[in-house]
């Protein structure tokens, strides 16, 4: 088809599919992200629809192509050709995906590359024989291999723009893929702001958190990890780190809530054999991690992988102080030791005792919060500005594809 001196189309509202492979809120970050960048595109003026291979019947905006079983996994060819049907019939303007389908118009990897991932993955295990083996074998899952595959397809064989969601994102697919610059833009992660803080609720869990740890609020640091994938994002370093903390500064007391919905067991023995498990306390899963977030001193994430981690976003939009690792994507955008700390690994335990040394410190902790407000950072990792990028990128991919011929 020839568009005769086609530009952005002038009419108020653009038509947008935003493709996810399963819609449901509670399976984390990507699906919360897809569902805020919607909402966002919406009020921004624009018709968007999330196509997922699953999801629930009463989700609103979400075309399931595959059905209503919002956990179930369709293999992604099912799923592919479930896309390729539905695309012939649709008319949507841009085709945003958040999996490697070489029938869309960008491609935004909320996991980052595949193989980065599973290989960081790996590097998770405490235990260094069970790293070996699981880089020897984690590209043996055919479900992983078979999107690693379609993943290098869409980089070599077709024209699909990239778009990252930090400079870690983009310098693996640099690195992997020999993707030259054009090819890949920057769309920094943001977060619906204000967060939706219940001032009533949030009370509620301090007193919960306060009362099962016996802690003095006013004399104890409270810390808050969240994630689903306990393992992943560091929460073994975090205890050792509080366990050495512990003893050599006896006189500070840290205080630690895990959210989410990883597996507590191992946790809570690692806990007891540290001597802290009086000091941490298990969450469990929570649908509004920002009443954590509003009742806590600083948020932690020592990750061993997160191409941008909404927690850490979160907490930077509360003005909170944060620390996690330059292996997570979020780290770009704030500065070590002036808004928090920023480990280069998670697991020398001397760089991380030091980091939660200083968060220990309430007057740092004022400085890096006011830091935080005076330096734009509430706003800088807000979602207007991530979809404010988006539409800037769709413009230059829609009149390149509508361009005189």
């Amino acid at each position: 088809m020839v568009y005769a001196n086609a530009t952005w189309p002038d009419r108020a509202k653009m038509n947008i599919a935003l493709i996810i492979e399963r819609f449901d809120i509670a399976l984390g970050g990507a699906e919360r992200s897809v569902r805020q960048i919607a909402e966002q595109l919406e009020a921004m003026g624009h018709r968007t629809t999330i196509l997922a291979s699953v999801a629930p019947a009463a989700a609103p905006g979400v075309t399931a192509l595959c059905g209503h079983q919002s956990r179930e996994r369709v293999p992604f060819s099912r799923y592919r050709a479930a896309l390729e049907a539905h695309l012939k019939t649709a008319d949507y303007d841009i085709i945003h995906s958040t999996l490697p389908f070489d029938g869309a118009d960008l491609y935004q990897p909320r996991g980052g590359s595949y193989a980065q991932a599973a290989l960081r993955s790996a590097a998770a295990y405490p235990n260094p024989l069970i790293t070996l083996f699981k880089r020897a074998t984690g590209l043996a899952n055919s479900r992983r291999r078979q999107y690693i595959r379609a993943e290098r397809q869409l980089c070599s064989g077709s024209t699909v723009l990239i778009a990252a969601l930090s400079d870690y994102v983009k310098r693996q697919f640099q690195r992997r893929y020999h993707l030259p610059d054009q090819r890949i833009a920057l769309t920094p992660g943001g977060v619906k702001i204000p967060l939706p803080i219940d001032p009533d609720q949030a009370g509620h869990c301090e007193r919960q958190v306060i009362s099962a740890l016996q802690a003095d609020r006013s004399q104890a640091t409270v810390l808050l990890f969240a994630a689903n994938n306990f393992r992943l994002k560091g929460l073994h370093d975090l205890l050792n780190a509080m366990s050495v903390f512990k003893q050599r500064m006896p006189s500070h007391r840290l205080v630690l809530i895990v959210a989410g919905s990883g597996k507590q067991r191992p946790f809570r023995r690692l806990a007891a054999r540290l001597n802290i498990d009086s000091d941490v306390y298990f969450a469990g899963y929570t649908d509004a991690v920002e009443n954590y977030l509003a009742i806590c001193d600083a948020a932690v994430l020592p990750t061993y992988y997160d191409p941008c981690s909404r927690f850490i976003l979160e907490a930077l939009a509360l003005t909170k102080p944060v620390l996690t690792t330059r292996y997570n994507g979020a780290a770009e955008v704030y500065q070590h030791l002036r808004h928090g700390i920023i480990l280069d690994e998670p697991n020398p335990i001397e760089p991380f005792v030091h980091g939660l040394t200083a968060l220990s410190q309430p007057e740092n902790r004022r400085h890096m919060s006011e830091a935080i407000r005076q330096d734009g950072l509430t706003q800088a990792v807000s979602i207007e500005n991530h979809c404010t990028a988006l539409i800037n990128l769709y413009q230059s991919i829609y009149n390149q594809k509508h361009k005189t011929v």
